[in-house]
């Protein structure tokens, strides 16, 4: 296997058109099909964690639930890894808990995803600690979108979306507070990527990965760190089909770096965390 991709959204399910085109991604040229999907990352010998989106996070076209990307799982276990399950954050708590429960049951979802500038919550809001004791007993990883956003980028008011619920200090507080729980940041943190490199190297149950960027495009500081001191807690990740996977393994090829770094990287930091 050539890598593990930990942040794939399911190109054929709730694509969300304004995030295609700040990435300049044309939509014609993506997998149209369940099948067409699995085969582009067969062929590339990658393994893809497939992300869930609850229902309240996507208002147009066809929805991209949790029971698709399971669907997708149990289809091509061999080209997909798992699930990162999703989560009403506005919803029913005493739903939202029992929903929680039931996924960290299942041996195909490997962990949680969450955007709270999308989803309007602070990571370390205690409104929300009885769900992370639920996820950290799971010990399954939860993933958390970090920095910038594209959603609602240059709109009027951003959509209504705040930046300041992805900065990456709100996951020192709860890497604290739940020193158990397996915590992913999402992105490099932009804006903020000096905060999050902070974060992750005080913390050591906070994991970064790359998505959102190819190699040449990441933050000088945050390549250096990943490929540095933190080299055994970075992940890769695409975030495609915003980014285009084999761009994304020819840039990161160019990085020039060690083998054993590499590798790391690209899988080995994934099996463990995943317990893949």
């Amino acid at each position: 296997m050539r890598a593990i991709d930990v942040h794939v959204h399911p190109p054929t399910r709730g694509l969300d058109n304004d995030a295609c085109h700040y990435f300049k991604r044309d939509l014609a040229s993506l997998p149209k099909t369940d099948d067409e999907f699995a085969a582009l990352y067969s062929q590339h010998d990658v393994s893809a964690m497939l992300i869930g989106w609850h229902p309240s996070t996507v208002r147009e076209g066809a929805r991209n639930s949790n029971e698709y990307v399971l669907q997708l799982a149990a289809a091509h276990p061999q080209t997909f890894a798992g699930v990162l399950a999703s989560l009403d954050m506005g919803g029913d708590q005493k739903g939202r808990l029992q929903q929680a429960r039931e996924l960290a049951l299942n041996p195909l979802v490997k962990g949680f995803k969450f955007h709270p500038p999308d989803q309007g919550f602070y990571p370390n809001d205690k409104q929300h600690y009885e769900l992370w004791e639920i996820l950290a007993g799971a010990e399954k990883p939860v993933m958390f979108h970090t920095g910038f956003t594209v959603l609602g980028a240059g709109c009027d008011g951003g959509s209504g979306i705040g930046l300041d619920y992805g900065r990456p200090v709100h996951l020192d507080t709860l890497a604290r507070d739940f020193p158990r729980m397996k915590i992913i940041a999402a992105h490099p943190g932009w804006p903020w990527q000096e905060e999050l490199l902070g974060v992750v190297t005080h913390k050591r149950n906070i994991a970064v990965d790359t998505s959102g960027y190819l190699a040449e495009q990441l933050p000088e500081l945050f390549r250096r760190a990943i490929t540095g001191r933190l080299q055994d807690k970075a992940l890769f990740g695409t975030d495609f089909p915003y980014v285009d996977l084999e761009k994304a393994l020819v840039s990161f090829d160019k990085l020039g770096i060690k083998d054993e770094v590499k590798e790391k990287i690209l899988q080995v930091n994934a099996r463990r965390l995943f317990g893949l």
